[in-house]
């Protein structure tokens, strides 16, 4: 049996909203700088254009990105952000879906967890370390920003782990 593919996108509604947010305290920060003399000013300003003119170019590039961010097909998953590659369905053991502040992640229980770990870079193998410590799997689907069910994207995750685990024909 074939899966289906299935093709999730950014939400590029989300991250044009965040752009306009984030260029607004841009230019509120300029506003400052510009109309209040003093260094409390020039901080909080320059502050506020450093921090949220590096976020709107984070969610220009994130609007004009049209790569898929997640590939679920006979192959098996694919999450550009993770930078693994495709894990094939036979590697997943499980998952569960998490929570934390309204952000959706799909925890994957590898087969062989170190084989995909070892494939991270040092620092970001770090990191792993410390979601593991806050309760979550070495490798987790992050679904912010992208416009799917996280509970669509667990079943299906299930669904064909289970249609293509080890020692199944």
């Amino acid at each position: 049996m074939q899966a289906d593919r299935w093709v999730i996108a950014n939400a590029r509604g989300r991250y044009a909203w965040l752009l306009l947010l984030s260029s607004a305290f841009v230019a509120l920060g300029a506003a400052i700088v510009l109309r209040k003399p003093g260094l409390e000013a020039y901080l909080i300003g320059g502050a506020s254009i450093v921090f949220f003119g590096a976020g709107a170019v984070l969610f220009a590039f994130e609007l004009i990105d049209r790569r898929p961010r997640l590939i679920l097909d006979h192959e098996g998953l694919y999450d550009r952000t993770l930078g693994v590659g495709t894990i094939p369905w036979r590697d997943i053991a499980g998952a569960q879906l998490l929570s934390t502040r309204g952000h959706a992640f799909v925890c994957l229980q590898l087969r062989d967890p170190e084989h995909w770990l070892s494939k991270l870079p040092p620092r970001q193998r770090r990191l792993v370390a410390l979601n593991q410590r806050l309760g979550f799997a070495a490798l987790n689907v992050n679904l912010s920003g992208v416009p799917a069910d996280p509970v669509a994207v667990l079943e299906r995750i299930l669904k064909y782990s289970a249609m293509y685990e080890p020692g199944r024909g």
